[in-house]
Order: C-alpha cells, then sequence, then structure tokens
C-alpha cells in the first residue's frame, strides 16, 4: 500500500468460498509485538467465518519515510501518519470483492486503541473491536506525533466522533496494559453516550487469546470469540439483510 513515499506492506486474506454477494471487511491493526504468526492465525478464524481481512504492517515494517535516525530502516509506531488509514481503510473498500457499506476495525493492545482512533476519523465504519486496548496510558495518544488533531488537554476527546458500537473485552489482571485502561475508555463512552459493551475477565493477562502464549487463556479466548462473531454478525453481516 503506497502512503505518501512511503510503502507499507500488509496481507489481504479473503474468505475460501465465493459469497453470494460482496465479503464484509476487516481493517485489523495488531499491537506492539509487531505483526506475527498469532494475528494470521487469528485472520484464519475470521476468513472461514466469511470476513475479508486486511492486516496491514503500520509499524515495524521497511520505510523510505525519512527518519531521524536514518541507520534505522524500522519504522516506529509513532511515525504513523493520519494519511496512512485513510489508505488503509481505502485498500479495503475499494476493493470489488468486499461490501464499503459493511466494514470495520479490529484491533489488539496499542492496535486496539489505534482502531477506536482510526474510527473516528474513517468514513462509514460499522464497529470497533477493541481487545485489551492500550488507550490511556500517560501520554500514550501524545506519541503519535503526526497526529496534531488530538487535544493535549483531553485525548480520549475524540471519542465523542466515534457513530459505530464498539466492543472492548480485557483481562483484569492484566499487567501489559493494566484494565484501568478500559474501565476509563468505558466511563467516557458512557459519558459520551456511545454504543459500546465492556466485558472483563477476573484472573486473565495480556495477550489471553493467543495459543501458545504462557498468558492464553482457553476459557476466556472462547468466550471473547464467540462475542466477536456475534457482535460482528449484528454489525456487518445482518446489515446486507
Amino acid at each position: 500500500m503506497q502512503s505518501g513515499d512511503r510503502a507499507i506492506p500488509g496481507f489481504l486474506s479473503l474468505p475460501p468460498s465465493k459469497p453470494t454477494g460482496k465479503w464484509p471487511g476487516l481493517l485489523i491493526f495488531h499491537g506492539t509485538d509487531g505483526l506475527g504468526p498469532q494475528h494470521l492465525e487469528f485472520v484464519t478464524a475470521l476468513t472461514q467465518k466469511g470476513y475479508a481481512c486486511l492486516l496491514p504492517q503500520w509499524f515495524g515494517g521497511i520505510s523510505s519515510r525519512a527518519r531521524a535516525i536514518e541507520s534505522d530502516p524500522i519504522a516506529a509506531w509513532s511515525d504513523l501518519e493520519p494519511d496512512d488509514l485513510q489508505v488503509f481503510w481505502q485498500t479495503l473498500r475499494n476493493d470489488f470483492r468486499i461490501d464499503e457499506n459493511r466494514c470495520a476495525l479490529l484491533g489488539f493492545s496499542r492496535g486496539g486503541g489505534l482502531a477506536l482512533l482510526a474510527a473516528s476519523r474513517l468514513p462509514g465504519v460499522k464497529g470497533v473491536v477493541n481487545f485489551f486496548g492500550l488507550t490511556a496510558w500517560a501520554d500514550g495518544y501524545a506519541d503519535y506525533r503526526n497526529f496534531n488533531f488530538l487535544s493535549k488537554d483531553n485525548y480520549l476527546s475524540f471519542l465523542k466522533h466515534i457513530t459505530c458500537p464498539i466492543l472492548t473485552m480485557h483481562g483484569e489482571s492484566d499487567t501489559v496494559v493494566p484494565a484501568a485502561n478500559s474501565y476509563k475508555l468505558e466511563k467516557i463512552c458512557q459519558e459520551y453516550k456511545l454504543t459500546a459493551d465492556f466485558h472483563y475477565y477476573p484472573g486473565v493477562e495480556h495477550s489471553f487469546i493467543w495459543p501458545g502464549n504462557i498468558k492464553f487463556n482457553a476459557a476466556a479466548n472462547q468466550q471473547t470469540r464467540s462475542l466477536m462473531f456475534n457482535f460482528l454478525e449484528v454489525t456487518l453481516l445482518a446489515s446486507a439483510r
């Protein structure tokens, strides 16, 4: 995907069976751990359910964009430009096999926070699935140095521009992204009267949805996947009927 002077790599994964019409689409953001096999496995589960998925390597890839340290070719997450989000979204929605009116956002950890931010900026977003999103940490959104539209007095004020439903799932024993992130997010969603559903899992850590991870929790993973698929069914698939 070409965004300005930068070519951003990514994966577009399509369902294995032909649709009766066009597929609903998901734009998916990985977290600080970068794009890995666990994300591709997750995408496979989504495509098996009939969702086309675009997974950009929004940081961590080779970039031609000028960097402060020229010897470091790895793009940092703070290098993200607002226009990059538009490019990702247009790439997904402009694909002739995907229904542009049935597209949503999904993200993990830092990517969950980015999915929420993107929902406030992109047109036609039908829903956001936020897995243990990094949203309320000290100076967090401030580190998006190119996103000068964010309010320095209240970095979460962008939430008032979100018009679609939100689903958030978070382990209460998360030591990487404390559940306090989602507690605060839930409070502000209530203040802005957003349609937002929050689910917390006692004793569950960060990255609990990744099989093979030491923090994996099979029961919580099963519950979150069920919630996610039900949410997507209502927000995307049902809208085609």
